[in-house]
């Protein structure tokens, strides 16, 4: 029962601590932190002004940290378990060079960047799968209500030319939809789940595009946006700590973590390294970039501007794709909704050429 009680509580941090609540929490610790509060005490201010509902896990979680942190265990240790490995690492860093309040401000700065990513494709994807759902109303207004009204007064036997072309779609509609809605959300499934799995050759060919080359923008600037904190806090990239960046990644992910790491332990640098694995992750552009700012002086500081540059041309570069799928769809809703006139004007002109 305790481990099934675990379970459920770790699972309710996940959904509560999430990476807004976490960027306040480092906010507010190194606030208190550099005016002269201790660790443990910090968390108990934070605790007594946590939600006061009864369903909130953050008093628990302040309290479980603080006992843990008074019997002597590393603060990043203590937060590992419930936030992303490179945060907690940084934190972990921070806490035993004496630095926890500057590792506390870059885990804050990390996280935010990757909700910049994060939020620019949720943002920008949106406007794409309304058009699509506009697409498919079309579709089913046209096959299910508009046709078979017209029908009733003509026969579909005895229209001509694109009228007769559009109900005959209509009618495969009518009769393969429950074929055609299975074979689409088998293809959706599909897609979903070969985005963190798939890893084979053939991914390669399709990196470039969407929605996989979306996937590898999200998974690239996140990984590169961990590397250049660790970095900058002073954190030496190795084997080691690539390996800790990937402790919990997808296979998607892990597989090309696993061919920087060769790079590395062969002794190149970051930038040679991603160029030696010839899967241009995360970016064929910042591949090039790097491989000439890590041969010169002060590259460990400089990576997290030259990341965060990055970061902000690739949210210009999601909405510009973004903008490319929404025309592809409007096309696509034309040419619906121009065919479904074009075929009831013919419609009319024959039943009035009739009468």
């Amino acid at each position: 029962m305790a481990l099934r009680g675990f379970s459920f509580f770790k699972l309710a941090v996940k959904y509560e601590f999430n990476a807004k609540m976490r960027r306040r929490f480092y906010v507010k610790m190194a606030q208190l932190l550099e005016n002269g509060v201790s660790l443990g005490p910090a968390l108990a201010q934070l605790q007594s002004i946590s939600g006061k509902s009864k369903r909130s896990t953050m008093p628990r979680l302040y309290e479980r940290w603080r006992r843990e942190i008074e019997n002597g265990k590393n603060f990043g240790h203590c937060i590992a378990p419930y936030v992303p490995s490179t945060e907690a690492i940084l934190l972990e860093t921070g806490a035993d060079s004496g630095h926890l309040v500057d590792a506390l401000r870059n885990a804050a700065e990390t996280s935010e960047q990757q909700a910049k990513v994060r939020n620019a494709i949720i943002s920008q994807a949106s406007y794409p799968v309304l058009l699509l759902c506009m697409l498919a109303a079309a579709l089913y207004m046209m096959a299910f209500t508009v046709i078979p009204t017209f029908a009733q007064i003509l026969p579909v036997e005895e229209w001509q030319g694109i009228s007769y072309k559009v109900a005959k779609v209509s009618i495969f509609i009518q009769d393969y939809a429950i074929l055609l809605l299975t074979i689409f959300g088998t293809i959706i499934g599909g897609v979903m789940y070969s985005l963190p799995r798939w890893t084979g050759q053939g991914r390669l060919m399709v990196e470039g595009v969407i929605p996989w080359s979306i996937y590898r923008m999200w998974q690239g600037s996140s990984f590169l946006l961990s590397v250049a904190a660790l970095m900058n806090a002073g954190v030496k990239m190795d084997e080691v700590s690539l390996g800790k960046i990937g402790k919990n990644a997808d296979p998607y992910l892990a597989q090309r973590i696993r061919a920087i790491k060769r790079g590395i332990v062969s002794g190149a640098n970051l930038g040679e390294s991603l160029h030696q694995t010839g899967l241009g992750f995360p970016d064929r552009e910042i591949i090039a970039d790097l491989r000439i700012y890590a041969q010169l002086r002060g590259f460990d500081k400089n990576l997290v501007r030259i990341t965060r540059t990055w970061v902000d041309e690739l949210v210009d570069k999601v909405s510009g794709i973004m903008k490319i799928l929404n025309t592809v769809v409007l096309f696509l809703i034309a040419i619906v909704i121009g065919c479904l006139v074009a075929a009831l004007y013919g419609v009319v002109q024959q039943i009035q050429s009739q009468t």
